[in-house]
């Protein structure tokens, strides 16, 4: 794993590459939350990154390494209206971020975030946030030495 790592923005055409990748995050998940998350079929998976490749408010970059791909983040611009509790915002939101294993701790998560904020400024967004579950403590430890700080908590009550 001596190979430079390069990004590029990811297109319709690599919604199976992405859909490939998407396991590097949903099967931890699914692994810890059941009762939250189900298991996917890479055909769904596809489709469903190929509608949102298709949206002027997505951006999605693909990283590189030893002819291959290694990771991807998805983030999309999502807007508020105001309302009488809160000022109208527009801001960039994370929605998906995974690396391949191998890997990790190669600056591969931290190239496609610094990607994904040099695009919300190009959009002239100057939030950008991104939400990660309770259990993620590696997700959440990168997030932080990256810059990222939380903002909120929310809990759940199970019966």
């Amino acid at each position: 794993m001596t190979a430079a790592v390069t990004l590029r923005p990811a297109v319709v055409t690599d919604a199976r590459t992405l859909a490939a990748l998407n396991r590097f995050v949903h099967d931890p998940h699914l692994a810890q939350r059941p009762d939250y998350f189900k298991p996917t079929e890479a055909e769904d998976v596809a489709a469903w990154f190929a509608s949102l490749l298709s949206r002027p408010t997505t951006a999605s970059f693909i990283a590189e390494a030893d002819g291959g791909p290694v990771g991807y983040v998805l983030a999309l611009v999502s807007e508020h209206p105001e309302n009488a509790f809160r000022r109208s915002r527009r801001w960039c939101e994370i929605d998906q971020l995974a690396v391949d294993p191998r890997w990790r701790r190669h600056g591969v998560a931290r190239h496609l975030l610094e990607r994904v904020l040099a695009d919300a400024h190009a959009r002239g967004l100057t939030d950008v946030e991104l939400g990660t579950w309770a259990f993620n403590d590696v997700g959440q430890a990168t997030f932080r030495r990256l810059g990222f700080t939380p903002r909120m908590i929310r809990f759940e009550r199970r019966a």
